[in-house]
Parts: C-alpha cells; structure tokens; sequence
C-alpha cells in the first residue's frame, strides 16, 4: 500500500511538472523549424500535451476517473463540442463533406480540449498555480527577447519569433504585460517595484514589433482596467506608462527611430484611414454563406472546405489568391467561426459559457482579501479572461494553443476548492 501511494503522488506531481513544461512551450510552436530545420506537426506544446493525457489515463487506471463537478459551467463549453460532432455526423450524412479538414480540425481541438479537461480536474494549489505561469512567463519572455533580436537585425516586416502568428506573439506579450504590471502593485519595495517595472517598458516597447493592432487595442484596454486596481501613486507610474507606450508605439509615420513602432502606426493610420481590412469581407462572406448553408452548422472544418465555392467571385487580392490555389482564410473571428462551422446552438452555449465565467471572475477580482496572491492572481485570471474575449473578436483560436492555455489558467479557481 505503501509503495501505491508513492506512485500516486508522483504522477501527480509528474502531471504538474508536465504543466510547467507545457506552459513554458507557449510561444516556441516553430522551435524545430526555426533552431533544427525539423518541419513536424510534433510542435514542443504538442508533446507536452500528449504526455500530460498518457499521465492522467495512468493515473484514473490507478485511482479511478475523478470529475469535479464544481465546474457546472464548463459543461457549456464541452457542448459546444458534442453539439459540433452532432452536426458533423448529420452533414456527413445528408452534405457534400470534406472528411480530411473534420478530422484534423476535430483532432487538434480534440488533443486542446482533453489538457483543458484534465487541468480543471486536476487538483492544483495556488503555489502550483503560480509556478505554472511563472514557467509561461518565462517563455514568453524569452520570446519576447528573440523578438527584439530579429527587429534588431532585420528591422523590418512583423516579426513573431518562435510563434507562428505576430498575434499571438502579441496576445502573449499582453499577458506578460498584465503578470508584470499586477505584481509591480502588490510589492511595496521600491527596488522590486522598479524590477517589475523594466519588464513591462521592454515588453511594451517589443509589443510593437508584431505589428499586431489587436494587441495594441487590448494593451489599452488592460491598462484602464489596471488602472482601476492600483493605487494612487501606481496610477501616476499607470499614466507615465501609457505616455511611454504613446511615444513608443505611435512615433510620426515618417519617424526613422523606431522603425517596428511605425509599422503598427501605419497598419493603424490604414484602419483608420479607411482601407478595408480583408477581415470585414471574409465576415460578410460569412453570412452570405449561412444563408445558403443555414445556421445549425455546416460541420467542423467545413466553411474552409466551402470557402472557394463562396468566395470566388470577391475582388479583394488576398482572397483571390487564396481562391486560385484552392485554399482558405479563416472567419478571423472566435464566434463567426463557431456559427459557420458548429452552428448557432454552438454559439449561444458558447457565449453563455463566457458571460458566466467572466461575472465570476470579475466578482473574485474586486472582492477584499487579505492573501495578495490569491488577489493578484484572482486580477490577473479576470484581465486575461477579458483579453481572450477581445481576442476572439478578429482571430479564431479554437487551433491554438496560447488560447487553450489561458482559458484553462483564468477558469480554474473560479469554483474550485482552495487548496493551500
């Protein structure tokens, strides 16, 4: 019995190592390709996640299946999957169906959904918690720095480092942004206030070399909502900041000194100049698709099986393109790409799954306690939270990891048992 229980607590433990390690893989999908030269759907997150799945099958054949049933809410999110393989069965069935975009769509959030319901059934403490997004800081970080070198270098084009899209490279600097930022207001001593305080300068600064207008956007918006929580003298730092991101970020277009700067001022300037982001058609796209398709769905994978069909009469160059090669742009949009391809139940469990969780998380956020990582960490979950939902507005993430990864981190002590 002795030796069982050993086991026992080492696969737990081996199962929260493997989510540091997991954590700390965020931003480096293309670490092969870029250091080794190995092109291979075996991404570092991709291991890590297989191997947390095999740990929790050894540890449910040695201690049973064990389900937290805290988590009602989650259950919303699960039946956006169930309803979308409905769906699929159904079109199969009676449509026109492309089986090789269902099953890779199906499989690699099969693989994300299976981490995220092994997380949030996982007992993990606060100490554990905390450990596991420092390792995720870290890799963003150091990304972050590899960033800063290919801007160095080459000073041109949007650069993304290790992680294959510059917004998401964004979205994980944001992040980084807010952990800095929050624990910068809950240290009181000023060398280590200064400590937290470089980071986010440097990260805000490289924030600019992706180019991403969705980051700039949300790194705004996070830092009304830091500014709600800090105190007095943290605002004046807060405001200091943000005149240091104005200056940074948004420099004269013609400006020569920071040249990853200007570009995102001129993807921006082009917005609000009125050049029309190829987003807004593939969105019109999509309704006029759903009108033909209907809105129960079309199937999992299927709107980019459909999207020359449907697209090959637009204007815009890009879609051209991508219409000449027989290939496909996203939705570019969280809810637009669960209408299309899950269908509109789909959608409304979805947002309700969002709606509650985020009255949750902002109820933990402003109420009073006396333990500063629990309150830290309770800000942190709702800001980042916040983010993915503004995310989802111009980028569809179900195929990515990054935003597995936080809504699992945000959601888990929304219900959970306080464990020290």
């Amino acid at each position: 019995m002795h030796k069982s229980r050993v086991i026992e607590f080492n696969i737990n433990q081996l199962i929260i190592a493997t989510f540091c390690c997991y954590a700390f893989s965020m931003p480096f999908e293309l670490l092969l390709e870029i250091g080794f030269n190995i092109k291979t759907i075996f991404k570092p997150f991709r291991i890590f996640s297989i191997l947390i799945i095999g740990l929790y099958v050894l540890k449910v054949v040695k201690e049973g299946l064990y389900i937290d049933t805290s988590y009602k809410a989650d259950w919303l999110f699960y039946g956006v999957f169930l309803y979308g393989l409905l769906i699929s069965c159904i079109k199969m069935i009676s449509d026109i169906f492309d089986m090789s975009l269902f099953f890779n769509d199906a499989f690699q959030s099969g693989l994300h959904l299976a981490t995220f319901f092994i997380y949030k059934n996982t007992p993990v403490s606060k100490k554990q918690q905390l450990l596991i997004l420092k390792f995720f800081i870290a890799g963003i970080c150091i990304n972050a720095f590899y960033i800063f070198g290919l801007f160095t270098y080459y000073q041109r084009g949007r650069h993304s480092g290790f992680t294959d899209n510059p917004n998401y490279a964004a979205l994980g600097i944001v992040v980084a942004v807010a952990y800095f930022f929050l624990k910068l207001i809950y240290t009181e001593k000023p060398v280590f206030q200064i400590g937290y305080l470089i980071p986010v300068l440097f990260l805000a600064g490289v924030s600019s070399f992706t180019g991403s207008r969705t980051g700039f956007i949300m790194l705004l918006i996070l830092c009304l909502f830091l500014f709600a929580f800090s105190s007095s003298w943290q605002k004046i730092t807060l405001v200091l900041f943000i005149s240091f991101t104005a200056i940074v970020i948004i420099p004269q277009l013609d400006s020569e000194t920071f040249k990853g700067a200007t570009l995102l001022s001129k993807r921006l300037d082009r917005t609000i100049g009125g050049e029309e982001d190829v987003r807004l058609v593939v969105w019109r796209g999509v309704f006029k698709t759903l009108e033909k398709e209907g809105y129960e769905g079309m199937g999992i994978g299927q709107f980019k099986a459909k999207f020359p069909r449907y697209f090959n009469n637009e204007p815009n160059q890009l879609i051209v393109a991508m219409v000449a090669y027989g290939y496909h742009l996203s939705p570019h949009n969280d809810y637009l790409a669960i209408l299309a391809d899950y269908g509109l139940p789909s959608l409304f469990l979805y947002l309700l799954f969002l709606a509650t969780m985020l009255m949750k998380l902002f109820k933990r956020a402003i109420g009073y306690s006396d333990d500063q990582e629990e309150k830290m960490l309770a800000q942190f979950s709702f800001l980042v939270f916040l983010c993915l939902i503004l995310f989802g507005m111009a980028s569809e993430n179900f195929q990515h990891q990054l935003y597995w990864f936080l809504l699992m981190f945000t959601t888990k002590r929304t219900c959970e048992r306080q464990f020290s």
